[in-house]
C-alpha cells in the first residue's frame, strides 16, 4: 500500500544547497505537525535529525514539547541527540518536563538524555513527577483508568531515572508500588498509590537536596 505522504526524489543538481535546507526544514516540520510518516521517511531517505533551525531547535525538540513518543523514539532510533539544546539552552527533555509528557522524558531517559540536565528554573524529573502527584491528589472528577494511567507513567519515570542515577534499592521501592498499583481495582486504592508515591518522591528530593550540600 502506497503511503499518502510520498515524497518526490530530489534533483540535487539544482542548488543542492538550497534543496537540503529545504529537506531538513520538512524533517523539523513535519515533527512539529506530529506527521509520523513523513517523518520516518525522511529519515530513511537520509535527514539528519540533529538539524537544527536558526535557533537551534531540531526535530526533536518539537516532538518532545508536543509529546509525540512514537516521533521521539523514531528519532533517537535514527541518531538524534537527546542532549543537544537550542538558542535558550533547553534540552529536548527540558521541553518535556515543561509540558508535563511524562513518557516522552522516559523514553528520552531510556535514550540517553541527562538525568542531571536541569531546566531553566533548576528543575529535575522528580520535580515533576511531584507536581504531577500532586495534581492528581487535588483532582476528584478523574475516572480510575485515567489515574491509574497517569500514575504507572509516573513510576516508569521514576523508574528509569532512578537506574540512570543507579540508585537501585530505591527501584525496588517503586517496582513494589507498581506492583501494588496493578493490583488495584477502586479509585482509593489507586489514591493510596499516588498518596505512597507522593511521599516516596518527597523523600529523594530531600535526599537529592543534602546530596547538593
Amino acid at each position: 500500500m502506497q503511503r499518502p505522504h510520498t515524497l518526490p526524489a530530489f534533483n540535487w543538481s539544482c542548488n543542492p544547497e538550497l534543496l537540503l535546507i529545504g529537506f531538513l526544514k520538512r524533517l523539523r516540520d513535519s515533527a512539529n505537525a506530529n506527521d509520523v510518516e513523513t517523518v520516518q521517511q525522511l529519515l530513511e531517505d537520509g535527514a539528519d535529525p540533529c538539524a537544527a533551525d536558526d535557533k537551534g531547535r531540531t526535530a526533536l525538540h518539537f516532538a518532545s514539547c508536543n509529546g509525540n513518543d512514537q516521533i521521539v523514539k523514531l528519532l533517537l532510533d535514527h541518531g538524534a541527540d537527546p542532549n543537544q539544546r537550542d538558542g535558550l539552552g533547553n534540552t529536548p527533555l527540558h521541553l518535556a518536563a515543561c509540558t508535563n509528557h511524562v513518557p516522552v522524558i522516559t523514553t528520552l531517559l531510556r535514550g540517553g538524555a541527562r538525568v542531571d540536565a536541569l531546566d531553566r528554573a533548576g528543575r529535575t524529573s522528580l520535580h515533576l513527577a511531584k507536581s504531577k502527584l500532586n495534581i492528581l491528589q487535588e483532582g476528584h472528577a478523574q475516572c480510575l483508568e485515567t489515574v491509574r494511567l497517569e500514575v504507572k507513567q509516573i513510576i516508569h519515570m521514576l523508574r528509569e531515572y532512578l537506574n540512570r542515577l543507579g540508585r537501585h534499592e530505591q527501584r525496588e521501592q517503586l517496582d513494589n508500588l507498581c506492583t501494588h498499583l496493578q493490583m488495584t481495582t477502586t479509585k482509593e486504592q489507586v489514591d493510596e498509590v499516588t498518596d505512597l508515591l507522593a511521599s516516596f518522591t518527597s523523600l529523594s528530593l530531600q535526599m537529592q537536596s543534602m546530596e547538593k550540600r
